[in-house]
């Protein structure tokens, strides 16, 4: 095996173009590798090309401004750009190696210079860059779209809260509906009915005295269809007050009020009646609903107390989860939840038989309670007692 190198043939078909040049540029010689990169013969370069000569405008003045003078400060530079011409006049780009020779004085005698095509490497930058470029604008339209898809995402919330707030609205309208059906069936009709059939008992009868017997009837009924259509007409109002008042009241006083209004039948009963609104004293909320709360859970205890004990009533506020909870509590006659809880809210229920029952109350409580946004629930056991707990909706206490 051969082991001699041809170091001149291995310098005229190695891979990169080199040349060498005097110190004024002059190239005095060349591999085969450049002259086939710039498209030149041999005698058409050495000793009549300078460096320069291959060089694109913007690359002859970097080259004569920036790169000779760094080369002779530093002796050598690694990978330039540079854009040479070719013989037929078309540019293409290069990186350049070069490194001054020095004789045994320190004189500069030629420069060696190694050159690169990177045409290739070029067009991998710039599909690189392109490819960058159409990332950055795909991901500015993403970030657009995710931007409208948020908004949209946001419109769909908003109305999404609106919708909910709507079926909220139409299942209170819906319950409206229902209690006045409820009320035509089973209150207004009868009445109706009634006044039907004294009517005609009425025109039938020539007494003087049946006719005014029956007539007091007629305005017994008609007493009895007002007080029911008004009831009616309070329930529709206050569920249609979505923005009546709120003030800022204070419990004691308004249960003080509430003890004085049932004065009569406290006197009669003798209750122990107690109050603790300490935790909670004020609240901002519609007066005139807290009285009619008050008056109802209050009445009805006195109302429903049992007969074989001293009645035992106590009204408290506390506060859970920043909410305000009004509290009454009684040892009274109690209700069967089992069995009634599913109504116990319903207009014109009672669970008692007592004279004055007629199902009103504990329906407006709640109606006005869920006015406003707030909520009520019971707990009770026969013959031990109720307790019913109000609580007022969040962030409206003082």
């Amino acid at each position: 095996m051969n082991n001699n190198i041809e170091y001149k043939e291995l310098y005229n078909n190695f891979p990169s173009g080199y040349f060498c040049s005097l110190p004024n540029g002059t190239i005095v010689d060349s591999n085969n590798r450049f002259l086939a990169l710039t498209s030149y013969t041999r005698e058409e370069v050495l000793g009549k090309k300078k460096v320069a000569d291959f060089l694109s405008l913007g690359s002859k003045i970097y080259f004569e401004n920036v790169y000779s003078p760094a080369l002779k400060l530093r002796g050598s530079l690694e990978e330039i750009n540079f854009n040479l011409i070719k013989k037929d006049g078309t540019k293409f780009p290069v990186l350049v190696n070069s490194v001054e020779v020095k004789n045994k004085e320190g004189i500069h005698v030629f420069t060696q210079s190694a050159v690169f095509n990177i045409s290739q490497r070029k067009k991998y930058e710039q599909e690189l860059l392109t490819a960058k470029i159409k990332a950055n604008d795909l991901s500015n339209e993403l970030k657009e779209v995710n931007k409208e898809l948020k908004s949209r995402a946001d419109l769909i919330l908003k109305q999404k809260l609106q919708l909910e707030e709507f079926n909220l609205h139409l299942e209170n309208k819906n319950r409206q509906l229902s209690n006045f059906a409820h009320i035509a069936s089973h209150n207004l009709r009868a009445p109706a009915s009634n006044l039907m059939i004294l009517k005609d008992l009425y025109k039938e009868s020539a007494d003087l005295e049946e006719q005014d017997m029956l007539f007091s009837k007629v305005e017994t009924v008609i007493i009895r269809l007002n007080d029911t259509l008004n009831e009616l007409i309070q329930s529709v109002k206050i569920q249609g007050d979505k923005y009546i008042k709120h003030d800022a009241i204070d419990f004691k006083s308004i249960f003080d009020g509430t003890l004085e209004i049932l004065d009569n039948q406290i006197l009669g009963l003798k209750p122990i009646v107690t109050s603790d609104f300490s935790e909670a004293p004020i609240i901002e909320y519609p007066k005139i609903y807290m009285e009619s709360i008050m008056l109802n859970l209050l009445s009805n205890s006195i109302k429903y107390s049992s007969p074989d004990r001293i009645a035992m009533i106590h009204f408290c506020t506390t506060v859970k989860n920043n909410e305000i909870i009004l509290i009454a509590r009684d040892n009274g006659l109690g209700i069967d939840l089992q069995k009634h809880g599913h109504k116990i809210f319903g207009l014109n229920n009672t669970f008692h038989e007592h004279l004055d029952a007629n199902g009103v109350g504990l329906f407006m409580i709640k109606t006005q309670i869920e006015a406003i946004g707030g909520s009520i629930t019971v707990e009770s056991e026969v013959d031990e007692g109720s307790t019913f707990k109000i609580i007022f909706k969040r962030n409206i206490s003082c």
